[in-house]
């Protein structure tokens, strides 16, 4: 029952403040749905006994009209609600999208590479979708249970006065047939927990045979037949659980239809026999037998709406869990100006979320404002995961991140993140303008100068629309498809649009050629200016261009000092990595 009024409350709230007038118009679409079976109910039997009776031509005319222009107006009138209900459910399915998008985009980050925030988010989005039908699918049940309920409540009162008998038995098969409903209904919901999973790599080796950013790689790699047989597997997988709940439920659904011809050849013989001893007149004959047809369909409607609201709400219920899914990160409300930073890591340790192994083991360092970092080390020394703890996308399992003195989960967190423009090694750029890409959601930026500084003018002015043209294809036919060095240059200017005090560089010359990459080192501190900066890089050439060298290595910080310090240690991490490179030019 709580899933059912927490469904109902979340889904049909929201709605209602969006598209209140959805509602109106399922409320009035249930009356008519109501009133509909009553009208022939009782102008039939009338036109029954008329033509068994006095046939009167006149008045037999007279109820086949009003017959028949009582259904057409109802009919015409439940059409006209009907479309109007289906242009806003369509309208209310892209609405729940985006707010699922716009959650999935607040989460905090470590939930996205969390298995099950990832199975909440697959079941949340096929909960809403063709499992549930969404609002639509569940106010279908909800105000199909008012109509029933209203139609049940006029048959019963009709079989009442005539054939209490009739009404007793049907009774009975009602409670048996929601018995086994609810067993079927079980078994979907069991069903449905057990296919979150499946979907969900069945969808990403569906999606990724055709996905063009793998296209290179399937053929170069010669993926194909392992995509499509992974893709085959886990859709026997699906075809599996699918064929299971059938063959689960069949038993009951046929005992269900079996107890419905049972149920429907009593009915005929008992109201026959009442017709043969004259206890009943041919109209009344025909008035209880539709009664009686009517009130099992009401009744069974009653029922299927029931089992099939539990059944809908238990799968959209996913989506008021995922929208309700805890925070990782506590978030405090201290204000942070944006400024220049005093950044402190003190006796930091961190250990990703179900692991026990330490990524950074006892970190402490303090980064004045305005200094410049450079952060090297081996593949899997901590570097990139010192940033994330940075920037607040985790937080340290031991140990305490301090800004300007203070605990970094004590400031506002929207505000903290303002504080800090990455560039990550797997940055992404989207299927917008270039300018877009950069500025975002400012449209009167002048991003002239940004695309200059880093290298882009070129570029930019090779395009018929200049930084209004689209990057990609996906949209537009005409979009651009930048190179890899200059989608780096991009982000870039991106980070340095947002004006942060706080600019990272996680292997920010990766994709640039030498020629280019001198550019951006020689420009460094141009660019930067007078802003704290972070850089990791695995060209250490690049490191003289910084304050400070950190050396991580196996997690901790093993070496520390400027680029002409760490150079003389002899057998030092960081002066064989420097020969180890240096050599290859010097030959």
């Amino acid at each position: 029952m709580h899933k059912i009024t927490s469904v109902i409350n979340v889904l049909f709230g929201t709605t209602a403040r969006k598209y209140p007038f959805f509602f109106v118009l399922k409320t009035l679409r249930m009356l008519i749905s109501a009133a509909s079976p009553f009208i022939p109910l009782f102008i039939s039997p009338l036109i029954v006994d008329e033509i068994v009776g006095d046939r009167d031509i006149k008045r037999l005319v007279t109820l086949a009209a009003l017959l028949i222009v009582s259904e057409i107006t109802l009919q015409v009138l439940g059409d006209l609600c009907s479309n109007y209900i289906n242009r806003y459910s369509t309208r209310i399915e892209r609405y729940f999208n985006i707010l699922i998008g716009r959650h999935v985009m607040e989460l905090d980050f470590q939930l996205t590479e969390d298995k099950e925030a990832l199975e909440q988010i697959e079941k949340a989005t096929t909960g809403m979708d063709w499992y549930s039908g969404g609002v639509n699918g569940v106010s279908d049940q909800f105000f199909g249970f008012l109509a029933n309920m209203l139609q049940a409540a006029g048959f019963i009162t009709l079989l009442t006065i005539y054939a209490p008998i009739l009404l007793l038995v049907m009774v009975v098969c009602t409670m048996f047939n929601a018995l086994l409903s609810i067993k079927c209904n079980k078994i979907g919901i069991e069903a449905f927990s057990k296919l979150s999973k499946v979907n969900r790599l069945f969808g990403y080796f569906g999606w990724n045979i055709v996905d063009p950013r793998y296209a290179k790689d399937i053929r170069l790699y010669d993926a194909k037949e392992m995509m499509v047989d992974s893709w085959r597997e886990n859709t026997a997988k699906s075809n599996s659980h699918w064929k299971w709940q059938g063959d689960t439920c069949y038993p009951y659904n046929f005992a269900m239809e079996t107890l419905g011809i049972a149920r429907s050849l009593f009915a005929i013989f008992y109201v026959a026999l009442l017709a043969i001893r004259k206890v009943i007149g041919v109209g009344t004959f025909t008035q209880l037998i539709a009664a009686e047809g009517g009130l099992n369909n009401a009744i069974g409607g009653m029922v299927g709406n029931v089992t099939e609201l539990i059944k809908r709400c238990n799968y959209a219920y996913e989506y008021v869990v995922f929208m309700n899914y805890p925070e990782t990160l506590p978030k405090g409300t201290r204000p942070v100006e944006k400024k220049p930073h005093e950044i402190e890591f003190r006796h930091v340790s961190f250990s990703y979320p179900k692991t026990d192994r330490k990524i950074l083991d006892d970190v402490s360092i303090k980064i004045l404002p305005g200094e410049h970092l450079s952060i090297v080390g081996l593949n899997g020394a901590g570097k990139t995961t010192f940033i994330k703890l940075l920037c607040r996308l985790y937080d340290p399992t031991e140990g305490e991140i301090l800004l300007d003195g203070t605990d970094i989960r004590e400031y506002d967190y929207a505000q903290y993140m303002e504080q800090f423009a990455p560039v990550f090694q797997d940055f992404k750029l989207f299927a917008f303008s270039v300018k877009e890409n950069i500025a975002f959601n400012d449209d009167d930026a002048d991003i002239t100068a940004l695309t200059d500084r880093v290298g882009l003018h070129d570029f930019v002015e090779g395009l018929d629309k200049g930084a209004d043209t689209n990057i990609f294809k996906f949209f537009d036919e005409e979009g651009v498809e930048p190179s890899g060095g200059e989608q780096q240059k991009i982000a870039i200017a991106r980070a340095l649009h947002k004006d942060a005090p706080v600019v990272i560089l996680d292997e920010p010359t990766a994709a640039l050629d030498p020629i280019a990459e001198y550019e951006i080192y020689r420009q460094f501190n141009s660019l930067v200016g007078g802003r704290s900066a972070f850089y990791i890089s695995h060209r250490l050439s690049s490191c003289q261009f910084c304050d400070r060298i950190a050396v991580f290595s196996g997690g901790r910080i093993a070496e520390y000092g400027t680029h002409a310090e760490l150079e003389k240690i002899e057998g030092g991490i960081y002066a064989e990595m420097f020969e180890a490179q240096a050599k290859y030019y010097k030959n």
